[in-house]
């Protein structure tokens, strides 16, 4: 009875010894006051408890489906709902767990189904469906994620190309909260009503970014402005998500999940990409980054950078010239303009040529988001956006930058480990024939090359003949400074812009021209001269 969860009656006790009495009243709960001691009592048997833990979890299981099935039909088309949602999470990091892992099952169901189905068709329409999935739980869970779903969409060596290609949406499809809001933010950042700060100013954001969104407006002397607005409780949203990412960071280097050939671990890593992050967030930093390029490219025609309004900037608002343009991936508009599409993705590889190896100073992020064109040079003039993430190369990190793309030109494998050392790249006491044996070989089998290279001299029979190294044998002896971890991601998003404008495009080729004149800009001189004139004269 007791298993099947039937009461029972336990038997009278008037007549009952004092001893017994006691004895079942220890095991009793105590009756409710108004109810005889000689009443039948009923016990609650373990059937029901049984039966209760069993349930339980299934309640559970029910409300989690109900949670995912909900989720996936939020709009996030609304602006400023999505911005009151991002904020409320900053104060309930529970809840924005529970919202993560709802998002993974949505996303993840569908990527299960796509991974099973036989059917070629069927499996590129549901990994297209599994990433417009993406896009939305990205944009659900605000700036920090959209974010890396910007940085994911640049990289199609991780991901399918359908969700690269939704993805993509993330560079200029995040929801704009109202002009409303925009304007009750940037009085309270600067201290005056709009009509004190600006003749004119436009309540429809010209674009809206994972971090904020920009407002066209004119000052009270006359300039036309772009003004960047932070979103609300950006800071807090970075706190609670990068937290999140701390405790991911320490599980992986507590099972020594590394990155082969990282000189760091996960969490040291982390901690140098969160400094970045938090200084992005930063427009007064922001503002600095692009007065810095500004001052370094205002010599070159077929380069634009907006100038800053110091004035009207603070950390959470940017004010700069206004300098409209097409943006780079709207190709058929740019072939209306006239623009030399060649043209552009030759000036875009140089420009960062410049930046690695001449001013030792890149912008991380060249995604299409963040590039347009407009008609004030022949072919088409560049025009970059968004300085927020910026990295600094050492003098010897630009001349190895210069040296490696030299060495890959000529095939010259000690000539790249040397540029390797320059980069910080080696590790103390490396044996460098490891490293170099390696380098010849993958030279000699073409998995590292480009169109410009040109091999200066024929290799020997043993040279031919020579076994490479293992791979953990050579990768024992490398390590990856943050600084090119960087270089590397914006070369990747780089390379997304350059075949985008010419399918044809590679980065070596369309800079190995220009390589000659910044080694003799770098000092290289004669020595330089001669040792490329007797490479030539040998090949």
């Amino acid at each position: 009875a007791p298993l099947l969860g039937q009461a029972h009656t336990d038997v009278p006790s008037v007549g009952a010894a004092a001893g017994w009495r006691h004895a079942r009243l220890t095991h009793v709960e105590r009756r409710p006051r108004g109810i005889s001691r000689d009443q039948p009592r009923t016990r609650l048997g373990v059937g029901p408890i049984l039966l209760t833990c069993l349930a339980l979890p299934n309640v559970g299981l029910l409300l989690s489906a109900l949670l995912v099935w909900r989720g996936a039909n939020v709009d996030v088309s609304d602006g400023d709902a999505m911005q009151a949602s991002w904020a409320s999470y900053s104060k309930r990091p529970t809840a924005r767990m529970m919202a993560l892992m709802a998002g993974a099952a949505r996303v993840g169901f569908v990527a299960v189904r796509a991974r099973l189905a036989k059917d070629e068709t069927k499996k590129k329409a549901l990994h297209t469906r599994a990433g417009k999935r993406a896009v939305k739980e990205l944009i659900r869970l605000g700036p920090t994620y959209v974010k890396l779903g910007q940085i994911i969409s640049c990289r199609p060596d991780l991901v399918r190309d359908e969700y690269v290609e939704e993805l993509k949406s993330l560079q200029d499809a995040v929801p704009s909260f109202s002009g409303k809001r925009a304007v009750k933010i940037l009085e309270e950042e600067l201290g005056k009503p709009v009509n004190e700060l600006f003749s004119e100013f436009s309540e429809k954001p010209l674009a809206a970014a994972s971090l904020g969104q920009v407002h066209k407006a004119v000052t009270l002397d006359g300039r036309v402005v772009a003004i960047k607005v932070q979103r609300d409780k950006l800071k807090e949203m970075y706190d609670l998500d990068l937290a999140q990412f701390d405790k991911v960071a320490a599980i992986l280097d507590k099972f020594n999940i590394g990155i082969e050939g990282a000189q760091k671990g996960w969490t040291d890593i982390f901690k140098e990409a969160k400094g970045i992050l938090y200084r992005e967030i930063d427009y007064k930093a922001e503002a600095e980054n692009t007065q810095r390029f500004y001052k370094n490219f205002e010599n070159f025609p077929w380069i634009k950078v907006p100038a800053v309004l110091p004035e009207l900037t603070n950390t959470h608002v940017l004010t700069m010239e206004y300098c409209p343009g097409t943006k780079i991936s709207d190709l058929v508009a740019l072939k209306k303009e006239g623009a030399d599409l060649e043209m552009l993705s030759r000036n875009l590889a140089q420009a960062y040529l410049m930046q690695f190896c001449t001013m030792g100073f890149f912008n991380t992020d060249p995604h299409p988001g963040n590039l347009a064109v407009d008609t004030s040079y022949p072919g088409g003039r560049l025009i970059f956006y968004d300085f927020g993430q910026a990295c600094e190369l050492s003098d010897s990190q630009c001349d190895g930058i210069l040296q490696v793309i030299q060495s890959i030109v000529d095939f010259d494998a000690k000539a790249c480990v040397e540029a390797m050392d320059k980069l910080g790249a080696l590790k103390a006491g490396a044996d460098r024939s490891v490293v170099e044996r390696t380098i010849e070989n993958n030279f000699k089998t073409g998995k590292v090359k480009s169109k410009a290279s040109r091999r200066k001299r024929a290799l020997t029979e043993e040279e031919e003949n020579m076994k490479p190294p293992s791979q953990a044998e050579t990768m024992k002896y490398l390590q990856l400074p943050p600084a090119l971890a960087f270089v590397a991601r914006a070369l990747t998003q780089l390379s997304g812009v350059g075949v985008m404008l010419d399918p044809e495009w590679e980065f070596i080729e369309s800079v190995a021209p220009k390589v000659p004149e910044l080694q003799m800009q770098r000092g290289k001189g004669l020595d330089y001269l001669a040792g490329q004139f007797f490479k030539s004269w040998t090949r």
